[in-house]
């Protein structure tokens, strides 16, 4: 059920505990307390308040690496991940090895997907200019 949720949500990746919590509930009533049951089997009691906050993120995490070991187009959690390390200035072969163990994206994903942004970045300041410049024309000639 929880692959599902997170399949139909592909694109937007929620990290945040309670945003988290909410979606999954709203989605599928079923899941309810799920996460709550995640927070009390995996997360002492004697933790400090911060400390658990921090292990409810990692939590959220692993909600996603599960449901991304039964569907791989589930989400873009290990993009992400590969993102950060690759802006974090982490070697091709650190995140090859990450790669390795099903936790990030390879390196030639993650070029092809910079790739892709960087292309689209340009079509939309073509198109934001190009609508300005329109917008401009329009109130001095008329």
């Amino acid at each position: 059920m929880l692959t599902k949720i997170l399949y139909k949500q592909h694109g937007s990746l929620e990290l945040d505990p309670t945003r988290f919590k909410q979606m999954i509930e709203e989605a599928n009533p079923c899941l309810q307390g799920l996460f709550d049951k995640l927070v009390k089997a995996l997360i002492p009691n004697n933790r400090s308040a911060y400390n658990k906050v921090e292990a409810k993120k990692t939590i959220v995490s692993l909600c996603y690496i599960i449901a991304g070991m039964r569907n791989k187009f589930v989400n873009d959690f290990k993009l992400k991940v590969r993102l950060y390390l690759s802006a974090s200035g982490a070697t091709c072969a650190t995140i090859d090895t990450i790669n390795s163990i099903r936790f990030s994206a390879c390196y030639t994903i993650v070029n092809d997907f910079k790739r892709k942004l960087v292309n689209e970045h340009l079509l939309k300041i073509r198109k934001f200019l190009l609508e300005y410049v329109n917008k401009i024309k329009k109130k001095i000639f008329f």
